[in-house]
């Protein structure tokens, strides 16, 4: 038996179908939005990866085996000390980026934190730049509060620094 629809009917069934197509891709779009921001966050920790292999030399520096690695020695020169504040600069960047909620903390805690306990553990390091200039470091001093990172308690006399200017 054959029926015939109505104006009223077509309507109907256009109006269901429009909802459909629309759920689907209000799905798809949100599906689409998701897998964007994973991708743009992957980017983002390739990046940051990237920009800190241009601070090699620092990281390499203050690893056990490296020049600063005693603990005590540290930047012979101006130029060392300016490489040591770009590198700290950077960490001081994903403080600001994860205060705003923009970089995933966990995932930095995991890719990161053993150069703040690297930089830490260097107490000449600690006391020039963390305690005497400790306002110029505030949100590095922050990142370190962040991941209970604490300063040494001792403090190194300035005849036990071994740095020339």
């Amino acid at each position: 038996m054959i029926t015939c629809l109505t104006l009223s009917d077509f309507t109907n069934v256009a109006t269901l179908l429009g909802a459909v197509i629309a759920m689907a891709t209000l799905f798809y779009t949100a599906y689409q939005v998701r897998l964007n921001a994973k991708t743009n966050r992957a980017m983002f920790w390739l990046e940051l990866e990237k920009m800190s292999k241009s601070h090699d030399q620092v990281h390499l520096n203050l690893r056990t085996g490296g020049k600063w690695a005693d603990g005590v020695s540290c930047p012979a020169n101006p130029e060392e000390w300016s490489a040591l504040e770009d590198y700290m600069g950077l960490f001081e960047y994903c403080e600001i980026m994860m205060k705003m909620e923009l970089i995933d903390i966990s995932t930095f805690f995991d890719i990161f934190l053993y150069r703040l306990r690297n930089i830490v553990k260097n107490r000449s390091i600690v006391d020039y730049k963390l305690r005497k200039e400790a306002k110029s470091w505030r949100n590095f001093l922050d990142l370190l509060k962040r991941f209970d990172i604490p300063l040494p308690q001792e403090i190194i006399t300035d005849s036990q620094l071994t740095f020339n200017f």
